[in-house]
């Protein structure tokens, strides 16, 4: 545990809101035992009751509770949604996943003599990035006009000791589209992708993850603009970049130049603003005038329609927004190569664990949960 709850702030809200330990544990759904080792710090709330506990007692999350130091705690890259903001609340969440995560490490299949490759020194350069991106591009055998395939990138995460986790976050409010958790004591990663978004979007958080899984060593604001500048450099290298810079000039006219950054798109099955940010980033980096596709929203307008003819993921891998438990799992692991589901059987069943630790571990609700405890536990996991 690395934070404990503020007991005397606590206790205070409660008092002034009229509850006590049984009107806290009858309003979270949780025993009164529970609510009394919560008070006498012998247990500390999952995250979901966490929030649920701040929200009762009208508290933030910094009054609620106290952080304390820890070494090696989990690191947390969040791939959020426009503006969304993430909050410390959020942050703590993601951390108790990571912590959770933490017991999953020893069932891991990888090879525990030696250290996945990262980056050296990583810096947020034009010319070091698409070096980076290049090598890559290299190892997995990717020409640099041609299109980066799922299949490439999913063999290479698994390369880098880096575990995949697909989970259906349609009506999240918090970390949409990925969230990245490292683990220094293990050098182990975890992302969480949302299979609830567009097809070429979803193919840049995988190679903006890749970008994190690299460098681990940069974190925060300077990790997520590497990861970002990773991703641009990855899926749209210099030399391509160079070349469409040039033909957007030759053409001269804006609405054959969004049509051109469209094609481009669509062949390579990333976003028009990809395309077109890569090309600006380039112009930025000879020193000469960037194409002005911004004055009139005109690209942002044009990537909205594109957009459109993109199914989410979720579709086309299942047909259905709603697949079943069993139809969810095997993806994982034929899709996306994941050992997670395999490694989550094994643990259940070696700690007789029930549904609310999958809830935890997947930051899904409780029914959700239980389909898939139930097919992964079909023999019986509990005693």
């Amino acid at each position: 545990m690395t934070n404990t709850l503020n007991i005397e702030k606590l206790s205070q809200q409660a008092e002034a809101l009229g509850h006590n330990q049984s009107s806290i544990a009858k309003a979270l759904s949780v025993s009164r035992e529970t609510v009394s080792q919560w008070f006498k710090q012998e247990k500390y709330p999952r995250p979901d009751k966490l929030l649920k506990l701040a929200r009762l007692l009208d508290l933030s999350f910094s009054e609620l509770v106290i952080k304390l130091t820890a070494p090696n705690e989990p690191v947390v890259a969040f791939r959020k949604k426009g503006a969304h903001k993430i909050t410390p609340e959020y942050v703590e969440q993601a951390k108790d996943m990571g912590r959770i995560l933490e017991v999953l490490v020893p069932y891991l299949p990888f090879d525990d003599l030696a250290l996945p490759a990262t980056l050296r020194r990583p810096v947020n350069e034009y010319e070091y990035v698409h070096k980076a991106a290049r090598r890559v591009r290299e190892e997995i055998g990717v020409h640099e006009g041609d299109e980066i395939h799922f299949e490439k990138l999913i063999d290479f995460f698994s390369k880098l000791h880096a575990v995949l986790i697909p989970v259906l976050w349609a009506h999240k409010d918090k970390h949409e589209n990925a969230l990245h958790i490292y683990l220094p004591d293990s050098l182990t990663t975890w992302i969480y992708l949302n299979l609830d978004c567009k097809l070429h979007d979803f193919k840049f958080w995988m190679s903006h993850e890749l970008g994190h899984v690299l460098a681990p060593q940069l974190q925060g604001d300077e990790g997520e603009d590497f990861a970002e500048a990773f991703a641009g450099a990855l899926l749209i290298p210099q030399e391509l970049a160079a070349r469409e810079y040039e033909a957007l000039h030759r053409l001269n006219i804006i609405g054959k130049q969004i049509n051109r950054i469209k094609e481009t798109a669509d062949r390579l099955v990333v976003s028009p603003l990809t395309v077109y940010y890569e090309i600006n980033k380039y112009a930025e980096f000879k020193g000469t005038a960037k194409i002005d596709l911004d004055s009139d929203n005109e690209i942002h307008k044009a990537t909205s329609n594109f957009n459109k003819s993109y199914k989410p993921v979720s579709e086309i891998l299942f047909g259905t927004k709603e697949p079943s438990a069993s139809r969810y799992i095997a993806c994982a692991k034929e899709a996306f190569n994941s050992p997670f589901f395999d490694i989550l059987k094994k643990y259940l069943k070696a700690h007789r664990k029930s549904a609310s630790f999958v809830q935890s571990t997947l930051n899904i609700p409780l029914l959700d949960a239980q389909s898939v405890y139930g097919e992964l536990c079909s023999a019986g996991c509990r005693r």
